[in-house]
């Protein structure tokens, strides 16, 4: 990746020019040119900032680029186009190095047959671990398959891992006792045999209710906000996703790629963010079904270059908050300029931290973005299930909530999210529960379209698009979040954010903003009776939330500065909420109509 920098004082190359020599330039070769966002110089020049330059794609030798670099030194930025992974579901334990052990055994063969609520299962993935490397295979149509263990004897078998393909949970068993030569039936569990009544009846996840969203009114709901996905593309037959209309595919020459999800990971991500109700109820319930959802198709197989085209996508969308539950190689200075533009155009970056176990992964450790780590609770999934094996041993808060060993951690990390044993959509219409930081971070996506869209700040002095508004909107999101005693903050941030805090429904307003408003349901009914405003900003309903104090961030916490907060004094206009019919009688009797 070749991209013009913007020198202050110094001409800088076009991209004619960086084309033409390198055209000339021999065993280098000319991929392609990509143009910057459409109407791009218009919004620059409100803004102040010079336009972007468009970013040139070359094949040439290691050396060549370093060549390359050292001659144009600070005018050229020349990088690697990196691959870039999705932060797919950890389900396939780390093992040890295979070239320090020796073989115990010649090895045997065994067959596994996997069973569910109505007979066998066909594609589902099966793992088995012993001293060495696991032996993986996946069931036919009689929900059978034939293992080949080489180096290994039944009794050295470690661990057996089951995935079926959808609607089940995945299945862990330690110290298997395999039978070599013979037919090992294993019997999972239905999603359905624990989440009563799913997926006729609608879900909402232990993610969604551990942030406050089963609390919000129903008519918080994200509408007016627009969102991109960018991942692997998504299912829009899906029960859930029929709603998700917009998109397109970076990768391939089919624009329209981006409704065909072969992975699953990308309709996952969507089913957190804006799972849809369907007539009669069924499936998950998302954080803002009525969002506006656009789907960026990078994956499979995509590099930092598609995700510089993704970017330019939203850019040009207008999108107000971007899901990317991907990263992958070192750091680079051409996304981060995009990263920096995209804040600047007033859309925010919403970047999963990894699943290495390691630091937060690139593009989540830039400060520009906000970076999200992920947890578990016990009592959420089966204890035979492999989401029992994620939970970090020595961490676990009074309320059961536990890191995820899988998770990044380092003091990039701004706020985690629930990440373990998170049930959404897969392809074609069905369901699965994965892990991983691709599955806290829609999450946070979800709750952050619904802060701008309902929150009295984004109607008023954070309203314009702008650098300063993504600012605000990350604060609220840290400063309203509940910090989780695991005694490391490098694994949390600020912790996990809350909904009805976040949305000012529990104090009122959020930190640093607008002094507290009268309670909008009051306010509400009065101006429908049409009866005179009074200041009364304590008449609260019975069984309304009480207003209280917001919990400050863990003492002692470091975190990467992710620039200035931002604060108003202004005054801000109360949020409208429809009062139930129990908060009408008591607000009635409060005024004396009862």
């Amino acid at each position: 990746m070749i991209a013009p920098q913007q020198q202050s004082g110094v001409a800088t190359f076009s991209a004619d020019f960086v084309v033409q020599q390198l055209t000339n330039s021999p065993d280098i070769e000319v991929v392609k040119t990509v143009q910057p966002p459409r109407l791009f110089g218009f919004q620059s020049a409100e803004l102040g900032q010079a336009p972007l330059s468009p970013l040139v794609l070359a094949r040439m030798a290691p050396d060549k680029a370093k060549l390359l670099q050292t001659q144009a030194g600070t005018r050229l930025a020349v990088e690697r186009d990196e691959r870039l992974s999705y932060m797919l579901d950890p389900t396939t334990p780390q093992m040890p190095n295979p070239g320090v052990l020796t073989p115990l055994a010649d090895g045997f063969s065994t067959t596994i047959e996997v069973l569910g609520q109505t007979g066998p299962l066909s594609d589902a993935e099966v793992y088995v671990f012993g001293s060495m490397w696991p032996t993986q295979g996946v069931t036919d149509a009689a929900g059978r398959v034939t293992l080949s263990i080489q180096g290994e004897r039944p009794d050295t078998i470690r661990s057996i891992l089951v995935k079926a393909k959808v609607d089940y949970w995945t299945f862990w068993l330690d110290r298997p006792q395999l039978v070599p030569n013979s037919v090992n039936r294993i019997v999972v569990r239905a999603l359905a045999a624990s989440l009563r009544d799913f997926p006729g009846r609608q879900l909402m996840g232990w993610g969604e209710r551990a942030m406050g969203l089963d609390r919000v009114p129903p008519g918080y709901d994200g509408a007016g906000v627009k969102i991109a996905v960018i991942d692997s593309g998504t299912a829009p037959t899906h029960r859930n996703l029929r709603g998700v209309t917009r998109g397109t595919s970076i990768v391939g020459n089919d624009k329209m790629a981006w409704t065909v999800d072969t992975i699953g990971h990308g309709s996952h991500c969507a089913g957190i963010i804006a799972g849809g109700p369907v007539p009669g109820g069924g499936g998950i319930r998302g954080f803002a079904p009525a969002a506006e959802i656009h789907v960026c198709r990078i994956f499979p197989g995509g590099r930092f270059s598609d995700l510089v085209s993704a970017l330019d996508y939203c850019m040009e969308q207008g999108i107000d908050v971007a899901n990317m539950s991907l990263g992958g190689g070192e750091p680079s200075k051409i996304i981060e300029d995009r990263i920096v533009r995209a804040k600047q155009l007033g859309m925010a970056c919403i970047i999963a931290a990894g699943n290495s176990s390691g630091p937060v992964q690139f593009p989540a450790s830039t400060p520009h973005c906000l970076a999200v780590a992920a947890m578990g609770k016990w009592g959420e999934f089966p204890e035979d299930s492999y989401h029992a094996q994620q939970a970090l041993d020595g961490f676990r808060s009074r309320d059961g909530y536990f890191p995820a060993k899988f998770s990044c951690f380092g003091p990039e990390i701004d706020v985690c999210a629930p990440g373990v044993g998170i049930v959404s959509s897969l392809p074609a219409d069905g369901f699965g529960a994965w892990d991983g930081t691709s599955m806290a971070t829609p999450h946070v996506t979800g709750l952050a379209a619904l802060v701008l869209a309902h929150h009295p700040d984004f109607k008023g002095a954070f309203q314009n698009r702008d650098g300063r508004r993504v600012e605000r909107l990350f604060q609220i999101l840290k400063e309203t979040a509940t910090p989780l005693q695991f005694g490391d903050p490098n694994r949390t941030g600020a912790g996990l954010p809350n909904a009805m805090r976040a949305l000012g429904l529990e104090t009122g307003v959020a930190p640093g903003a607008a002094a507290p408003v009268a309670d909008p349901s009051l306010d509400t009914l009065r101006r429908l009776l049409g009866l005179a405003q009074v200041d009364a900003p304590s008449m609260i309903p019975a069984g309304a939330m009480a207003p209280q104090s917001a919990q400050p961030m863990q003492n002692g916490a470091s975190h990467v500065a992710r620039g200035p907060a931002q604060t108003t004094g202004a005054t801000s206009a109360p949020t409208m909420m429809d009062p139930n019919p129990a908060q009408i009688r008591e607000i009635m009797h409060k005024v004396g109509l009862l």
